[in-house]
């Protein structure tokens, strides 16, 4: 549970990182290009992921669109996923006597 929270909150952490760098980027001089979900596969991968290879069905869909929203959406909705599914409960004990 500890190594869950600490890489969601780490995943938390990139999102505001990228997000920051998009919004940057954003505000500059120049032609505004953001860094999208299949940019970010491809640095860590080192392939391209193409959803066309096997046809269309609905989870190459779903795929192609997830891919090509924004980086910090993605990786800030895992992290915050693996937070809240991690965190820390403290257990409910059943009081052992009712009055």
């Amino acid at each position: 549970m500890l190594f869950g929270r600490v890489t969601g909150w780490l995943l938390v952490g990139l999102a505001v990182i990228m997000a920051s760098a998009d919004a940057v980027m954003a505000l500059g001089p120049a032609d505004y290009v953001g860094l999208i979900t299949a940019d970010f596969v491809l640095l860590l991968a080192g392939h391209a992921p193409d959803p066309a290879e096997t046809g269309r069905t609905l989870f190459d869909t779903v795929q192609a669109m997830v891919l090509d929203l924004p980086a910090w959406v993605v990786v800030g909705a895992m992290g915050v996923t693996l937070t809240l599914t991690c965190r820390h409960r403290p257990r409910w004990r059943r009081p052992l006597f009712r009055r």
